[in-house]
């Protein structure tokens, strides 16, 4: 497989890769070879070998080590695997995200090897807030290639609403969801009336409508706090959000915590929001699931197609901060009611969302390009 992304930049991506990776390997006895970017952070630099699954999945960080948005790095890693994927004689070679999408494609013509692309996500579709850089327009074209414009054997898309788009470039197009660790969020712990945001503060992810919905109700709810959890390119623009709004007593910056402690914030919460507008099928969706936490998310791609708005949580349209608040109030003034969202959820991710099912689909598809 590759990865442009692993640990310590966490998000998706890295958890899907090799989730399902160990899955594969302990319930279907695949060897699997994980191909990523050495990385450096925080005068750190992450170079080792890891493993997983008895060695059976062995991650390879491969040179050189920059920066996650070094240019350098990031143009190196679409050629410096190549050769590692070529001599590796691999059944399957396996890309998921963005730039793998060069060297997966590279490499399987030059070896021979079946190739599978994941789309974890595009800005393909059409839609609003996407990108807010200059080269917006550069990087759709890019991507366009990247998705649609290389020949690929089979392309799995995280949810149902990329089906048609790949279909346009693909002929062996499937739907397989993002999977989550049920035991691992397993936690037995008091609900408060918190209401918690986790992930990259990014501007998709549209963190500013949250603060601006809460602060709305706040006086409704004194026993409650914002607890904002993540690191991202927006963080210094939300402070001084939170600070003109005069709420900095009530919301809690907490950046990025570690692995072990993710399950007890879902546990804690009285409500998980997110606001984003758009996805592909978000990992922290189906943790706040695993951890029985009533949901409020956009009824945007990638979330409304997995969400049963009264049942398994609670949808509103996509930037509008006055029914976010609406939203906030119903759930936390019916905590029966949000408590069941939470358990009927639980029980969703149990039937549908197990890596072991993921892995089961996605070995399937490689036995049919055997």
């Amino acid at each position: 497989m590759v990865q442009d992304d692993w640990w310590p930049r966490t998000g998706g991506g890295p958890v899907h890769v090799k989730e399902l990776a160990i899955a594969l390997a302990e319930n279907h006895d695949c060897t699997v070879d994980i191909y990523t970017r050495a990385l450096a952070k925080d005068g750190e630099r992450h170079t080792d070998t890891e493993q997983y699954a008895s060695g059976d999945v062995t991650v390879y960080r491969v040179s050189p080590c920059t920066e996650y948005w070094n240019p350098v790095g990031r143009i190196s890693s679409m050629l410096t695997p190549i050769p590692k994927l070529v001599r590796g004689d691999y059944d399957v070679i396996h890309g998921h995200t963005f730039l793998p999408a060069v060297p997966t494609r590279l490499s399987g013509a030059l070896s021979g090897s079946s190739t599978v692309f994941t789309v974890h996500g595009t800005a393909l579709t059409s839609g609003v807030g996407r990108d807010e850089s200059a080269l917006a327009g550069v990087k759709r074209r890019i991507e366009k290639q990247f998705v649609l414009g290389f020949d690929y054997d089979s392309v799995i898309s995280v949810n149902h609403e990329h089906v048609d788009l790949l279909e346009t470039g693909h002929e062996d197009v499937r739907a397989i969801p993002n999977g989550v660790d049920l035991d691992r969020f397993d936690v037995d712990a008091d609900r408060t009336q918190d209401v918690l945001f986790l992930g990259r503060l990014a501007p998709k992810k549209r963190v500013t409508d949250l603060i601006d919905a809460f602060a709305r109700v706040e006086d409704e709810f004194p026993d409650s706090t914002l607890r904002i959890v993540g690191t991202g390119p927006k963080r210094e623009e939300l402070e001084a959000q939170v600070q003109e709004l005069g709420i900095s007593d009530r919301v809690s910056f907490e950046g990025r915590v570690p692995d072990e402690a993710i399950p007890e914030y879902y546990a804690t919460a009285g409500a998980f929001v997110l606001p984003s507008v758009w996805e592909g099928h978000p990992l922290t969706l189906l943790e706040a699931w695993a951890a029985s936490a009533p949901v409020i998310a956009s009824s945007v791609e990638g979330i409304e197609e997995f969400v049963d708005h009264g049942k398994t949580g609670y949808l509103v349209p996509a930037k509008s901060p006055g029914e976010l608040a609406d939203a906030l109030r119903t759930t936390l003034e019916n905590p029966e009611v949000a408590r069941k969202w939470g358990e009927n959820a639980r029980q969703l991710v149990e039937d549908e969302y197990s890596w072991e099912g993921v892995a089961e689909r996605t070995y399937s598809l490689y036995q049919d390009l055997a």
